[in-house]
């Protein structure tokens, strides 16, 4: 990864809008109805194309490939991986949205705690889509266009031996080179899931405990880790699991058994990283970013010690959500070791208000002061796609932009 040597470098979190056709293409694909294989691929590889290009002339520093591949940032995974089986929701959704009450005790929603969903019962009944919050796209006040690509409700086990089938990551990588040719760029990252993220939303019945199942997907996920690293990209880790497990555990179970469960999650991300170098790796975490009361949202103070054992080089935090605004001073307390870059989301998803450049560059001001200018990249809070509309993403990141010039006036 590249400091910001000499002005404040800007990135995001990988999810970037689909143009339209691309999207009717995907949705074909995944509800099963008859589509043209080969214009998808070709469509695929010149979206990727047009996305790198705007991300360029837009100013982004490092980029991606705006995540098109996916369907989304974890649920990609399980088409890439045998010992995977899809069975059918056993229940209507309608009866889902309020309770889960389908879903394994592992696959209870990340989103939001039942705890806050009764709390605020008339707000996520007058706000939510009628197929529920259960459908991915479909939490609380997304914006999801009439036909958006989204998978069929089902839940995913792991009935069998993980291995990890190399070809879409392959095909990903090859697009992603082709969009670069003649393009400079400061970093180009590619997002990948972090294992306990997936292992948190598929049900094993295949290996015989927790830890040999979390590190089992662990060895099949560190094979597209190593890939893109091979291509010469850097890896971002999306990972929802932590803020995610503290919703659902600490207040039933108290910090202790949370703790533990932490653990094991790191240990099976840094054992998915073996081999490959801190200075490839950025993670990324977030709360989920939606437009919800955020109440249940865990401390970062909470999370800090484990964010702080993950093997990466740039920590990418949701910053701006201004349930989370206030945690730049957290760092003031938490020593960042003196290699690592902070990447804080000064961008919310959560809304449709565009920021002002001096807001951001306020935000970008704080971190600074407290770790140092060259340890900050301006960042997002979260992948823009199902988030806010089209138009008002790319203004969003204009004002990142802009506000980090605004930053670099005043740091140097």
């Amino acid at each position: 990864m590249h400091r910001s040597t000499d002005r404040i470098l800007t990135t995001h979190t990988g999810s970037l809008h689909r143009p339209p056709d691309l999207e009717e293409l995907f949705r074909k694909k995944l509800a099963g109805e008859p589509y043209d294989e080969k214009l998808f691929f070709e469509r695929l590889r010149s979206s990727v194309a047009e996305i790198v290009q705007k991300q360029v002339d837009i100013g982004i520093d490092v980029i991606d490939d705006g995540e098109f591949s996916k369907v989304d940032f974890f649920s990609y995974a399980k088409y890439r991986l045998d010992g995977i089986e899809a069975r059918a929701v056993p229940v209507r959704q309608d009866d889902a949205v309020s309770s889960n009450k389908f879903l394994h005790p592992a696959m209870k929603s990340v989103m939001s705690s039942l705890a806050l969903r009764r709390q605020f019962a008339e707000f996520f009944a007058d706000t939510e889509p009628p197929q529920g919050a259960v459908w991915p796209g479909s939490v609380v006040q997304m914006y999801v266009p009439k036909g958006t690509a989204v998978e069929k409700p089902a839940i995913y086990f792991v009935t069998g031996p993980l291995r990890y089938k190399p070809e879409e990551v392959k095909r990903d990588i090859d697009n992603l080179k082709a969009a670069l040719l003649g393009k400079r760029v400061t970093d180009v990252f590619m997002p990948v899931v972090a294992p306990a993220m997936f292992a948190t939303r598929h049900i094993n019945e295949h290996y015989k405990s927790e830890e040999e199942y979390y590190f089992a997907v662990a060895d099949a996920l560190h094979d597209e880790y190593q890939a893109i690293i091979n291509a010469g990209f850097l890896i971002q880790i999306d990972d929802v699991s932590l803020p995610g497990r503290y919703r659902i555990q600490v207040p039933s179970e108290g910090m202790e058994p949370f703790q533990r469960w932490c653990d094991l999650a790191v240990d099976a991300l840094n054992h998915a990283l073996k081999g490959i170098p801190d200075s490839k790796v950025r993670y990324h975490l977030c709360w989920s970013s939606q437009n919800s009361p955020h109440t249940d949202d865990a401390p970062l103070s909470d999370l800090i010690l484990a964010i702080l054992r993950i093997k990466a080089q740039g920590y990418q935090l949701e910053a701006a959500n201004v349930r989370h605004g206030h945690e730049w001073s957290v760092w003031r307390d938490a020593k960042l070791p003196d290699d690592k870059i902070l990447m804080p989301g000064v961008i919310c998803h959560a809304t449709n208000v565009v920021e002002h450049p001096d807001y951001i560059a306020e935000l970008l001001l704080k971190y600074a002061g407290v770790v140092g200018r060259e340890r900050v990249i301006a960042a997002t809070d979260c992948g823009f796609r199902w988030r806010v509309h089209p138009q008002i993403a790319w203004a969003k990141l204009a004002a990142l932009v802009e506000g980090a010039r605004v930053a670099t006036r005043q740091l140097w």
